[in-house]
């Protein structure tokens, strides 16, 4: 439950509000102002299916690797799912050589959720990665 709330409302918070305080920082104009926290919305709402896939994933490493290996999978996880929905979504409104902000967005939001969800007071034993594929 800790792992879901961390992903789903952190992870997309973090993201938009990033982009908002980068946007105000960088304009001081008034107007850029009101379209910084629509802006911020609309990233919230995009940055849901990125947290929901990263966090199934972290769900589904959780017991296969430490979180040293983990938390560098799940950022490249959701660099990937962050680029590819932007891509696919504002494919026709951004160049493509922009969607490196999207991977690098998503990459340090979910990277920082992977590390705040883990459980560091659990030492339970490591399961190994080929028993979870043969379950």
């Amino acid at each position: 439950m800790r792992r879901a709330l961390i992903f789903l409302v952190l992870g997309p918070l973090l993201a938009s509000l990033t982009v908002a305080i980068v946007i105000i920082v960088q304009t001081a104009g008034a107007p850029v102002r009101e379209y910084a926290g629509s802006l911020a919305v609309v990233l919230f709402f995009l940055a849901l299916p990125v947290a929901s896939l990263a966090a199934s994933f972290d769900v589904y490493l959780e017991r296969a690797f430490a979180i040293p290996l983990r938390a560098p999978l799940i950022a490249a996880i959701g660099a990937i799912v962050a680029s590819g929905l932007a891509y696919l979504v504002l494919g026709c409104l951004v160049s493509p050589s922009s969607l490196k902000l999207f991977a690098i967005g998503g990459a340090t939001c979910m990277g920082t959720c992977s590390l705040l969800a883990n459980d560091y007071s659990c030492h339970g034993p490591a399961v190994r990665a080929n028993s979870l594929l043969r379950d």
